[in-house]
């Protein structure tokens, strides 16, 4: 996930991790659940303060919106006051101050310092909904490739990752491969160290922070290959859920602190084995071999005799008018931090490319924008937009209603009882209620979608007599 604040007016996504300090917060541990709003609005509020090792943690929910397992910097009290700080996770200051009433049950506040917000102990725990089966009363399926079992980012901000892992187990099952699930650590530790390097470099005038591209994990598996998620879960311990706030602040603290104080004290060598030391410590060290099935391998080899698939098959498409049709060009996102190009098409040859790949069983990674209609399994544009044209994609993309939010996979189309169809989306997050398979609108995809990512033998022969480069 693009790391973004999306708001109750503040709410968000995803984002950083928190720790517990000052006095007695020992006996705030638990689940707290109140409502904020003003006469037009009301949002519950859930907050979760939660022992992990020799600290608390707190967490937010939000009910309403769909949004659990927030992560935010710090919560401490000072006496019988309480405050909940986001400065850095969100970029919102404190969130949350009150006063812990007699009886520690009971929390007396505000929401960042404007709105009222009464805080109760609750045992109510909110659970996000999951559609692990790509099929949902009511719609037929028409065509489903073939994919891997479904992964959760939890506290993370890679869907780049995930949805880019989800992508290359899928090619390699259409290439007749015994399916394998892979690990998406793997391919992150080597892209944070690039994106470190290049952040140095550039004196801090790089994008580094948790979102990234299908592009990052491509490179990856092209330099190091690949390696089975039974082998490194990337977690020190398997039993618990991915939490990279902790892991993300000292490595974000590290390139900043090489940049504004580093100048003569440091190399780039030192600089990448720090990351790396920065990261194995929360997510383990990844072997330099390994047996699977009985066979010992290295990354490569096992990339190389169990996924199968050539990197440079693969092709990013877009399409906006502020290039030239039919040709490559840098697509201007922070995101694009190794300024990748992009294959930039009509819409319409754009969205021929896409039902091409599908009928002919090929699946498309998909990056996109998930702050308008995606909710409850679905992401549809309301009912007054029924025609999607070149130009209301174009000033969607000017005008930041259309940004590089989420990364998915595409894996199938399903009409309704009216033959309305609608693509078969594989996700790795359960925000908004759209965790596991979710329904996608075509006029959604056209909008809301930065680009997608696609096997170039899936681009219809036309299409690529009318390149302007050989592909």
């Amino acid at each position: 996930m693009k790391n973004r604040i999306l708001t109750i007016a503040l709410l968000l996504l995803f984002c950083n991790a928190v720790s517990g300090q000052g006095d007695n917060i020992e006996n705030l541990k638990g689940s707290w659940i109140g409502k904020v709003g003003t006469n037009d609005w009301a949002l519950r509020v859930m907050f979760r303060l939660e022992q992990k090792g020799d600290r608390i943690k707190s967490y937010l929910d939000s009910p309403d919106q769909g949004l659990k397992g927030i992560s935010l910097d710090r919560v401490w009290r000072t006496g019988d006051s309480l405050f909940v700080d986001a400065t850095k996770s969100i970029h919102a200051g404190i969130v949350f101050k009150g006063v812990v009433l007699p009886g520690d049950s009971v929390i007396e506040g505000s929401w960042g310092g404007a709105l009222p917000l009464r805080l109760s102990r609750t045992d109510w725990v909110f659970n996000l909904k999951t559609n692990t089966n790509p099929e949902i009363p009511g719609y037929k399926i028409v065509t489903l490739i073939p994919t891997s079992p479904l992964k959760d980012q939890k506290a993370t901000g890679l869907c780049w990752c995930f949805a880019t892992t989800s992508f290359i187990e899928t090619e390699a099952i259409r290439l007749g491969k015994k399916p394998v699930v892979l690990s998406p650590m793997f391919f992150v530790i080597p892209t944070y160290m690039d994106k470190g390097e290049r952040y140095v470099r550039m004196n801090g005038k790089s994008y580094f922070n948790e979102g990234d591209l299908t592009f990052s994990a491509l490179s990856a598996y092209r330099r190091f290959g690949a390696i089975p998620e039974s082998v490194f879960c990337g977690k020190e311990d398997p039993s618990t859920d991915y939490d990279h706030g902790d892991m993300f602040g000292e490595l974000e603290q590290k390139v900043k602190s090489c940049v504004d104080t580093g100048k003569g004290k440091m190399t780039i060598g030192n600089l990448r084995s720090d990351i790396r030391s920065i990261m194995e410590k929360t997510m383990g060290a990844v072997p330099d071999t390994f047996i699977y099935n009985s066979k010992r391998y290295t990354p490569r080899s096992f990339a190389a005799e169990m996924v199968g698939i050539n990197p440079d098959d693969y092709v990013e498409i877009t399409s906006f008018n502020h290039h030239p049709f039919y040709s490559r060009f840098i697509l201007e996102i922070e995101s694009n931090w190794n300024n990748n190009y992009y294959l930039n098409l009509p819409l319409a040859d754009f969205m021929k490319v896409i039902g091409n790949a599908l009928a002919r069983g090929y699946s498309l990674g998909w990056d996109g924008d998930i702050y308008q209609g995606y909710n409850n399994g679905f992401a549809v544009l309301n009912d007054t937009i029924t025609n999607v044209t070149q130009e209301m994609r174009q000033n969607a993309f000017d005008n930041h209603t259309t940004e590089d939010v989420h990364n998915m996979h595409i894996v199938g189309i399903a009409e309704n009882g009216k033959g309305k169809r609608f693509y078969i989306v594989k996700n790795s997050s359960d925000a908004k209620n759209c965790g596991g398979y979710l329904y996608m609108s075509p006029e959604y995809l056209m909008q809301k979608t930065i680009s997608v990512m696609v096997h170039r033998d899936a681009i219809p022969k036309d299409i690529k007599e009318k390149l302007k480069f050989p592909l």
